[in-house]
């Protein structure tokens, strides 16, 4: 559930895009990277997900091969996350949400959400991201992302993530599995140098989409807050959501009463995390159907937004041809 965490983290793959590139880009290449990195989390909030990164928020992940037998990694003493019981379900199969991301004004980046059941498995409920940035900031720093995540139709709870990263030069795959009963999260990562895998002890784990259901079933109302343990490619991070207030907001879907609510990280097991991004903010509607509406982040030069453009439903398509 990110949109915390990949406007805050995900500003590094910026810093690290512009050492790339020629010093006059750097500063472009930064910005239109971290577009990017909001619209993943946007995305994620949207009731499907957040997309991962090697990079964490104190800067590069140390590439460390684990034993595949090593020993889970618990939590430090202090840090816990409460355990939530499913709400009522702001989303169903056959729905799909599609997002634009722009900095300063500037179109950059574009993303959709797909939440489907499986085939295989009326249980689990398939949820599926895509994140590219667009023809203009292709010249910057390309990004092609895929996330999916399988994850309980019943108690939310994530079964398998699977993701391709494709930004810039970097061309990795990662794959997350969640086992329940030993309540091992094992991550896995496939790249130029080989396999890394690293383990983590978890008694309440959540995936980037099943962590967003989650909390956007909870009943909503100013002054709460939220706090959850997630998995996202090879790092861990613990966040939290505060909702500040209800307010009314315009966007391109029309006009809506909205929860403002300000999202933070309070632990990732790799790297610092930082201040690089300031005032990340999201906007969910109030309303029965919990849209992420917009998400907004200041950075070093100007503000990124994130927008919700447009919500298709073939569920009730093919309800009402019926």
């Amino acid at each position: 559930m990110t949109s915390q965490v990949s406007a805050e983290s995900w500003v590094k793959v910026a810093s690290i895009a512009s050492v790339r590139i020629r010093p006059r880009r750097a500063a472009a290449a930064k910005a239109c990277a971290a577009i990017v990195i909001a619209l993943v989390a946007a995305v994620s909030l949207a009731a499907s997900a957040r997309m991962a990164s090697c990079a964490s928020a104190g800067g590069r992940l140390h590439e460390i091969g684990a034993a595949a037998d090593a020993p889970a990694r618990p939590l430090p003493k202090g840090v816990s996350v409460p355990r939530y019981s499913p709400g009522p379900m702001p989303y169903h199969p056959g729905q799909e949400l599609i997002y634009q991301a722009s900095w300063i004004g500037i179109p950059a980046a574009g993303g959709k959400v797909v939440l489907n059941a499986s085939h295989g498995d009326p249980a689990l409920l398939i949820a599926e991201i895509w994140v590219n940035t667009n023809r203009l900031t292709d010249k910057l720093y390309r990004m092609r992302d895929y996330l999916r995540e399988d994850f309980s139709a019943s108690s939310l709870k994530p079964n398998e993530m699977n993701i391709r990263q494709n930004e810039g030069r970097r061309h990795d795959t990662f794959n997350v599995t969640f086992d329940h009963r030993d309540h091992v999260v094992t991550l896995v990562k496939h790249g130029p140098r080989g396999q890394q895998i690293r383990k983590f002890l978890s008694y309440n784990p959540s995936g980037p989409v099943s962590g967003a259901m989650m909390a956007l079933s909870q009943p909503l109302e100013a002054g709460d807050s939220l706090s959850f343990d997630a998995f996202s490619g090879t790092t861990r991070y613990v966040f939290e959501l505060k909702v500040i207030k209800r307010e009314r907001i315009g966007t391109p879907l029309g006009e809506f009463d909205a929860f403002r609510i300000v999202p933070s990280v309070t632990y990732l097991s790799d790297g610092k995390i930082n201040d690089e991004v300031h005032e990340t903010t999201l906007w969910v509607s109030a309303d029965a159907r919990r849209l992420p509406l917009r998400v907004e982040s200041a950075v070093f030069i100007g503000s990124i937004r994130i927008d919700l453009v447009k919500v298709i439903d073939d569920s009730a398509a093919r309800s009402a041809e019926r």
